[in-house]
């Protein structure tokens, strides 16, 4: 069964708690389990580089910054392949990053399809191109309502432009599960880690051009005609773009 772990941060960790993350995670992922368990991560750029696009009456409306008002910001996430909820939340507790930052553990609605593109990215080869996700926000209350096929039809679309990397829907957010590790204890939360009124209910990574093509994408999401699309570039070492 695939999960979703989204790192979640407050800022810039400390400088002693970088050492231990960057001590600690190669080790971690030499662990024959974990290293199974792992399908492929990435870490997103600061959410200074974010956008949020909506779309109201055909015109699309970009606000700089992510969608959340909040001091927490998703610093990055990991796929994986568990056997259950449980092994799941093992890795979450398993991993150095959960001793300082909390994980959120949410299954997909379905098996994952990793085709080519998507092992590129996992390989960090983005052929000349810059990876963004791009993570609608739905109101709660309907957020396992949606265009389920224009959402299929817009990944396919993009697929055959060579612009979709992999995207998929999320199971329900009360599926979720928020792990800590504090002082060699984890502390599990149900629901996501969130308490704002709207939940993620699905993401998509795309490899395009520049940040202003991200934002034309997020705005011909389906998604984008009722709800709010948060648009943030991936991470790229010694990136001069």
């Amino acid at each position: 069964m695939n999960y979703l772990a989204l790192i979640w941060a407050d800022g810039r960790p400390s400088r002693e708690d970088l050492a231990v993350m960057q001590r600690e995670l190669p080790i971690f992922g030499e662990h024959p389990e974990w290293g199974r368990v792992r399908l492929l991560g990435r870490e997103l750029e600061l959410p200074v580089q974010a956008a949020t696009v909506r779309v109201r009456g055909g015109q699309t409306l970009v606000a700089d910054g992510p969608f959340a008002e909040t001091k927490e910001f998703i610093a990055g996430f990991d796929l994986l392949d568990a056997t259950g909820p449980d092994q799941a939340i093992d890795f979450a507790a398993a991993c150095p990053i959960s001793w300082f930052q909390p994980i959120e553990v949410r299954p997909f609605a379905g098996e994952l399809t990793l085709d080519e593109p998507a092992l590129a990215f996992r390989r960090m080869e983005d052929g000349g191109g810059r990876p963004h996700l791009l993570c609608p926000w739905v109101d709660a209350r309907t957020a396992e309502l949606g265009p389920l096929d224009e959402v299929a039809a817009w990944r396919e679309e993009l697929r055959v432009r060579g612009l979709h990397v992999l995207g998929h829907a999320l199971a329900a957010p009360r599926d979720a599960t928020t792990v800590r590790v504090r002082d060699g204890r984890r502390e599990l939360t149900r629901g996501p880690f969130t308490q704002i009124p709207q939940v993620m209910v699905e993401l998509d990574v795309v490899n395009c051009a520049d940040r202003e093509q991200a934002i034309e994408l997020a705005a011909t999401h389906p998604l984008a005609r009722g709800h709010a699309v948060e648009v943030r570039p991936f991470y790229v070492e010694a990136d001069d773009r």
